[in-house]
């Protein structure tokens, strides 16, 4: 019971942030009867809600409940003043990730009218191979992750594992350089030592990137020392 449960509930995505009954029977396998009283009961609780057209989303229940991760409450509280820093330093798309096997899930986006598309909405993913924020969570990821995500070599893989070697060296990874816009991740440091996040502001091309790069590494930094990271801690560059 409770695997078909779930099973209704990864029909939803970021990209498919509402479904027909007909979209969910269809993804899930599971036939229109029993769909329906597991929607039902699904319902009841608050975790699926309608929409006004008959359609079936997340409802606000599970929202409360998926609120409750440790991991994203606590970075929640420490992070969003800095990323709303930044937003009004720069105007840019501010994003607070964190891994999640080979990919990146965006648990906060700042953005305005005039930010650099597209902006990462939160609850999406990326993987963890992409630009940005994807590529600095991948330069501290696990041996595993690192393993997974850049099997099969090649030249893009080699090309990869460079750039991660130069993110790891600097604390950074920077991207857009020479084009028309231009973005600055940098990670977060749990009290363990490892790297447990990530942040990153995207803006239009800029004359002195440096001046972006130091804003997001001393964000970084200074959420990195309340979420309990020691200074022998620190990631190179913070």
């Amino acid at each position: 019971m409770a695997s078909r449960l779930l099973r209704v509930l990864d029909a939803f995505s970021a990209a498919r942030p509402e479904l027909s009954l007909a979209d969910i029977s269809r993804t899930t396998g599971l036939p229109s009867a029993t769909l329906y009283r597991l929607l039902r009961e699904l319902t009841d609780h608050g975790a699926i809600q309608r929409t006004s057209t008959g359609r079936y989303a997340v409802g606000l229940r599970l929202w409360e409940i998926g609120r409750l991760a440790p991991a994203v409450s606590r970075l929640d509280e420490v992070a969003v003043p800095y990323l709303a820093a930044l937003y009004e330093a720069t105007h840019g798309a501010s994003h607070l990730a964190v891994p999640l096997g080979a990919e990146a899930l965006c648990v906060v986006a700042i953005s305005g009218l005039q930010t650099v598309q597209p902006v990462l909405p939160a609850g999406a993913r990326v993987p963890l191979e992409s630009p940005g924020i994807g590529r600095v969570l991948l330069a501290y990821a696990s041996p595993d992750v690192l393993a997974e995500v850049l099997e099969g070599g090649g030249r893009s893989t080699y090309r990869i594992r460079q750039e991660l070697v130069e993110i790891r060296r600097s604390g950074v990874a920077v991207t857009g350089v020479g084009s028309r816009s231009f973005s600055v991740a940098a990670p977060l440091v749990g009290p363990h030592g490892a790297v447990m996040a990530a942040v990153s502001v995207a803006v239009r091309t800029t004359g002195d990137s440096l001046v972006l790069i130091r804003m997001v590494r001393r964000a970084a930094a200074r959420i990195s020392r309340e979420l309990g990271t020691s200074a022998d801690a620190a990631v190179p560059g913070l």
